[in-house]
Formats: structure tokens, C-alpha cells, sequence
């Protein structure tokens, strides 16, 4: 999600007369961190047993530098995304998906080594995967929202600065 934030607000802000100069100020710290953290989400559901470490991994990494980027408009709404999604995903061994949204959606409940169904033992349900967008066809977490609020409004903003 954070990505497609990102993307988005690129669009948007150029679209709406924002300026690509902009982003040849930006002082991104620690960007290794952002490119290895969103590599190992991307790369997490093809890594098998290492699928659930690999995606905590990026989900730290992903929140450590939003953190130490925190002056960047949209970093907080990312560092506090990321890491809702990591402790959930932590807390229950990867991150629970609601099964009624599954069935809404048409899809089939994942075998990622990522996700699991939420159960009754399923903490902190609410953080979970259990808002789903019908436009898109797709279920997503708070977490995932915010990242990509986070990740909109940074590209947004760095673009239509002066």
C-alpha cells in the first residue's frame, strides 16, 4: 500500500501543477533501509518458510525509516502503519485475514505463509485485514490505509512545495 501511495500522490501532485524540482531537495535518510525494507515485502510471499520473518523484517525497516524521516510530511501516518501491521502480523503469525470479507470478495483464503484467518484466538482483530474496498476488490488493514495516506500525502506535498 505504501507504494501505491506513494505512486498516487506522484500522479496527483504532478497533475495538479506540482513540480518535480521539488524533489531534488529531499533528504531521504536512510533510503538503503526504504528500498531493502519494500524489497522484502515484495519479495516475502516467494521466500516460503522465510515469507513471515522476511515481511516483519520489511515492516521494521519500512517504520524505522519513516521515524528517522519524521520531519517529511506523511512519515508519521507511515511509521505508525507500518508498525500497527508488524505487531498484529507478529502477534498472531502472520496477519490475520477476515474469512467473511474472503468469501465477499470471491477470493480464496491465502496460503502465502503470510496471512491466516482470523479466529477466535486472533489478536487485536481490529488491525487485522477486514476492511474490504468492493471498488478494488480487495482487503486491507488499518495499517494499510494509513501507510498509504502516509505514502499519498508525502509525494503530494513534496511535489507542490515552492
Amino acid at each position: 500500500m505504501l507504494v501505491s501511495g506513494l505512486v498516487a500522490g506522484f500522479v496527483l501532485g504532478v497533475a495538479t501543477g506540482g513540480h518535480l524540482r521539488s524533489l531534488q531537495t529531499l533528504d531521504l535518510k536512510f533510503w538503503p533501509g526504504l528500498i531493502a525494507g519494500v524489497v522484502a515485502r515484495g519479495a516475502a510471499p516467494f521466500l516460503g518458510g522465510l515469507a513471515l520473518l522476511t515481511s516483519l523484517a520489511g515492516l521494521v525497516l519500512v517504520s524505522a525509516v519513516a521515524v528517522v524521516n519524521r520531519s517529511l510530511p506523511g512519515a508519521g501516518l507511515i511509521a505508525l502503519g507500518s508498525t500497527l501491521n508488524a505487531i498484529v502480523t507478529f502477534l498472531n503469525a502472520g496477519m490475520p485475514v477476515d474469512p467473511a470479507a474472503l468469501v465477499v470478495s470471491g477470493k480464496p483464503a491465502p496460503s502465502d505463509g503470510l496471512h491466516v484467518l482470523i479466529g477466535s484466538g486472533t489478536q487485536l482483530p481490529f488491525l487485522a485485514d477486514v476492511l474490504l474496498v468492493p471498488v478494488i476488490n480487495n482487503i486491507y488493514s488499518l495499517g494499510d490505509v494509513l501507510l498509504a495516506i502516509g505514502g499519498f500525502w508525502m509525494t503530494f506535498r513534496l511535489l507542490k512545495r515552492s
